[in-house]
């Protein structure tokens, strides 16, 4: 399956979360970026540190278009938003930038959730959203640098069911995510489904 520029740019899903409550995970757009703004100011130190590798708080109005302002095809970016309070609000994002040329199969992936939404799950369906965009755009191999601490996002990493390889470098774990492992894994089980297809799927 591929997949169009316009139909990554108009992506949208929504998932179940832990605590019983939706999440839609679905393409950045332009008018995102004053609310984008905002939540990276509510996120802790540690937490934008964590995404960002640098101890300043606030993106400059250039930083914040570029976020927002993405051409879905070698920059990919996911926000998820939840109805709360009366209001759609984001509460995390996530975004892959394709590394070299148009051609190349590599991508450096990164991805956060606010302080507030974090151990509901958030982070993983982000993740797993953008894996399938990235297939179906050719990108074969996720690449991250992760601080040593952060040791939810390496586990979310462990837990997505994709080989995954670390590197212990001076002030970071360089991971290496094989995306299309999941693809196989999903095009093995279709070819043993096929054989009972008139008895039922299940």
């Amino acid at each position: 399956m591929t997949m169009t520029r316009k139909e990554a740019a108009s992506y949208s899903v929504s998932e179940g979360l832990r605590d019983g409550r939706k999440v839609v995970i679905r393409s950045i757009r332009p008018n995102d970026r004053d609310q984008l703004a905002g939540q990276l100011k509510e996120l802790s130190s540690e937490s934008f540190y964590r995404r960002t590798f640098s101890p300043k708080r606030e993106l400059s109005g250039g930083e914040l278009k570029q976020m927002t302002e993405v051409d879905f095809e070698n920059i990919v970016a996911l926000v998820a938003v939840m109805h709360e309070d009366g209001h759609d609000r984001i509460v995390g994002g996530g975004r892959y930038l394709r590394m070299g040329d148009a051609l190349s199969r590599n991508a450096e992936v990164a991805f956060l959730v606010n302080d507030a939404h974090q151990g509901l799950g958030i982070g993983s369906r982000i993740f797993r959203h953008l894996v399938a965009i990235a297939l179906a755009s050719g990108i074969a191999i996720f690449e991250a640098e992760v601080l040593p601490s952060n040791e939810a996002m390496l586990r979310l990493f462990d837990r997505s069911g994709l080989p995954a390889t670390r590197t212990v470098e001076r002030d970071a774990v360089h991971v290496t995510i094989e995306l299309t492992a999941s693809e196989q894994g999903e095009k093995k089980a279709a070819g043993h489904e096929l054989p009972i297809t008139s008895g039922g799927k299940q």
